[in-house]
């Protein structure tokens, strides 16, 4: 019976790429890095714990940006906050290879890592592209505005600066409730914390006018022989619906 290796790490970045470190430098060959608590290793596995190293985590960092390219750098970010099973195998052994041909990895499609690594990379670019058109703020009666989203990856921070740079005057919060964390930006930075649904979201008086007017517009603009439900999937998954303003308005043709 063959044993294989587990690393556990505490599921951040930096602990990602520290066991990115381990495996080069303890000359070992993980069959996967999982998120400790999250996912459970194969019962044939040995576990190892990895510990979050700033200085090894930094090394790797700066080795994938001089010796492979920036965007290396971010194809592996966007896969470890795709969140998949298999995303931290997928980076260290995108890294192998990277190391190897430079900035010419991305190009080495007959590699089956690298192949993976592309469709990952893609998911997580998408679902940053789709919702930062379809995110909607709503203003709460703090005057703060406040959105509600449940993507299927851990985008969050990816659509901070979009909107910092969209809403700069405003204070706004964009919580991911799923995962109980938000982006809070207060005119002049924003942060990643966590946050648990509030019970009460309390619309300002004035919003909920402007969100019956925004929805009259929808129904006036529809049509209801050119409706067409399938296309509304296909370019609009059904999973974003339920926090669109607009929800149940159909109108696409």
């Amino acid at each position: 019976m063959i044993s294989t290796l587990s690393y556990l790490y505490d599921g951040s970045f930096e602990g990602l790429l520290t066991a990115v470190w381990e495996a080069y430098y303890a000359k070992e060959d993980p069959s996967e890095i999982i998120w400790e608590g999250v996912s459970h290793p194969n019962l044939l596995s040995s576990t190892k714990m990895i510990y979050t190293d700033a200085n090894k985590a930094d090394r790797v960092y700066r080795a994938v940006e001089e010796k492979i390219s920036h965007a290396a750098l971010r194809r592996i970010f966007y896969i470890y906050l795709s969140e998949e099973p298999e995303s931290g195998i997928i980076v260290l052994n995108y890294l192998r290879i990277g190391f190897r041909l430079g900035a010419a990895v991305d190009d080495y499609h007959a590699e089956p890592t690298v192949l993976k690594s592309e469709k990952l990379y893609n998911k997580v670019a998408m679902e940053k592209h789709r919702l930062a058109g379809l995110i909607r703020f709503k203003r709460l009666e703090s005057g703060v505005f406040y959105s509600k989203i449940d993507p299927d990856h851990n985008v969050i921070a990816l659509l901070a600066p979009h909107f910092a740079a969209r809403m700069p005057s405003e204070y706004w919060i964009l919580h991911d409730a799923g995962r109980g964390i938000a982006v809070f930006y207060d005119k002049n930075e924003w942060v990643v914390r966590n946050l648990e649904t509030p019970e009460d979201i309390v619309l300002k008086e004035e919003e909920e006018t402007y969100q019956e007017m925004w929805k009259a517009y929808y129904r006036h603009l529809s049509i209801e022989s050119r409706k067409n439900m399938s296309l509304k999937k296909r370019m609009m998954p059904v999973r974003y619906w339920k926090n669109l303003i607009e929800e149940g308005i159909e109108l696409w043709s």
